[in-house]
């Protein structure tokens, strides 16, 4: 839907093969979790692109691939509501290219009390924050909405909702879905907000990327995962 609207994010595809009803295989894709490289490096996604970076991939080719990627999960997540984000399965490539994996909760559904509306956790922000002029911020916004703008479109909602609507039979396995059919459907319908006009869509959609950077207790989850999963190791 974005590609046919020339807008290229980056994000990144891997390839899934079941082999049974509960096991399979996925693509591995050369990367480091979120926590990884916050804890090898200060703390700071920025540093770790630095260092990463060569004369055949400069830093402003990382910081574009990444604030371009950022922005596209930022709002396919968002829209779809996926639950259980944390700097675990929130993974960063070479080619500066950040993506999600582990979609075990959808559609509202979290294991985790009081999740911001979409995961753009201070880390995250505060990489693109890194030029005086906010060069590479607003570059991500000026992404996300473009890229909430193209999905809102009645023909992409259409395609996107009707999917969900039939995958929401008891035959589909899918529990965050048939559990309460309507209820997941309207979370779709409600991040959708196509009551609002484009402008105020945008305007929405600002609000919803500063309550999620400011958000406090998403924090404090992060800090008690974090540990859980030291003392787990």
């Amino acid at each position: 839907m974005l590609l046919r609207e020339s807008l290229d994010l980056g994000l990144i595809t891997y390839r899934v093969l079941a082999t049974g009803t509960a096991q399979g295989f996925t693509q591995f894709v050369p990367s480091q979790s979120l926590a990884a490289v916050l804890s090898d490096h200060n703390n700071s996604i920025a540093q770790y692109l630095r260092q990463i970076s060569t004369s055949d991939t400069s830093f402003a080719e990382l910081m574009e691939n990444y604030v371009k990627s950022c922005a596209g999960y930022c709002v396919i997540t968002y829209i779809l509501a996926v639950g259980d984000r944390h700097l675990d399965n929130l993974l960063l490539t070479r080619a500066g290219k950040l993506f999600h994996v582990d979609y075990g909760y959808i559609l509202g559904n979290d294991p985790k009390p009081f999740p911001p509306p979409m995961k753009l956790c201070k880390e995250m922000a505060e990489a693109m924050m890194i030029d005086p002029s906010l060069v590479w911020y607003r570059k991500f916004r000026s992404a996300s909405f473009m890229a909430y703008s193209i999905l809102r479109k009645v023909d992409n909602f259409n395609l996107i909702y009707n999917l969900f609507r039939l995958m929401s039979t008891a035959s589909s396995g899918l529990p965050d879905l048939t559990a309460e059919p309507d209820r997941a459907l309207k979370v779709i319908e409600d991040r959708y907000r196509l009551d609002l006009t484009d402008d105020l869509a945008v305007q929405y959609l600002q609000s919803v990327i500063s309550d999620s950077i400011n958000a406090l207790f998403p924090q404090v989850i992060e800090t008690i995962h974090k540990w859980a999963q030291y003392w787990r190791s």
